[in-house]
C-alpha cells in the first residue's frame, strides 16, 4: 500500500508541475534569455574595446544550437576572444536553471568560469516553523555578494560567492581563464 501511495503522491505532483509550467509563455522566456545574452556580450565587447580598436583582441561570433525542456532547440550566440595564441570563449549553456535565470561559461586553456544572470538577491532557502505556539518564517540568501538583478561572475575561490559582472571583474575572469 505504501508503494501504491508513493506513487500517487508522484502522479499528482508531476500533473501539477506540468501544470504549473503550462501558464509560461515559453516563446517569451527563451526571447528574454537571448535579450540577455545579447546584453552581455555588448558589454563583453565594450570592456574589451580599447583592445579591440588596436586589434590586440579579436572577437568573433558564432551561431550555437542549445536544446532546453519547454524551451526546445533554438540558436544562440557564442563569443570568441582571440589575445595573442590564447583562445577564450563565453559558451551560453542555458536559461532553464535552478536558482539563476541564465549561466554563460568563460573558458580558456586553464580553467572555466560560471557567469549567472541572478534575480534580486539570487536564490535564497526559506524556512518556515510552524507549531501550536508560533509560526514563523524566514529567508536565507544562498548567494554571497547578489544585490539586484544581474550578471554575476563565479569565484573560483569560494562557494556560493558572487562577483557583479563589470569591466574588472570580467577582465580579472579572462585572465584566471587563460594561461596567463
Amino acid at each position: 500500500m505504501k508503494a501504491e501511495q508513493e506513487f500517487s503522491e508522484f502522479v499528482k505532483r508531476m500533473t501539477r508541475q506540468s501544470r504549473d509550467s503550462s501558464d509560461v509563455d515559453w516563446d517569451e522566456r527563451r526571447l528574454d534569455w537571448l535579450a540577455d545574452l545579447e546584453d552581455l556580450y555588448r558589454r563583453m565587447e565594450q570592456h574589451l574595446k580599447p583592445y579591440t580598436d588596436k586589434n590586440e583582441i579579436q572577437i568573433e561570433r558564432d551561431v550555437i544550437r542549445l536544446s532546453e525542456d519547454y524551451l526546445g532547440t533554438y540558436d544562440a550566440t557564442k563569443l570568441t576572444f582571440r589575445i595573442g595564441h590564447e583562445k577564450i570563449s563565453a559558451n551560453p549553456r542555458g536559461t532553464l536553471l535552478i536558482g539563476a535565470r541564465g549561466r554563460v561559461d568563460l573558458s580558456g586553456s586553464r580553467k572555466l568560469v560560471k557567469i549567472v544572470l541572478f534575480d534580486e538577491g539570487g536564490p535564497f532557502r526559506t524556512t518556515k516553523i510552524d507549531n501550536a505556539f508560533t509560526a514563523k518564517e524566514s529567508n536565507q540568501s544562498l548567494q554571497h555578494g547578489v544585490n539586484k538583478a544581474g550578471w554575476y561572475i563565479a569565484s573560483t575561490l569560494s562557494r556560493n560567492q558572487y562577483f557583479a559582472f563589470g569591466k574588472d571583474s570580467f577582465r580579472a575572469a579572462i585572465i584566471e581563464v587563460s594561461c596567463g
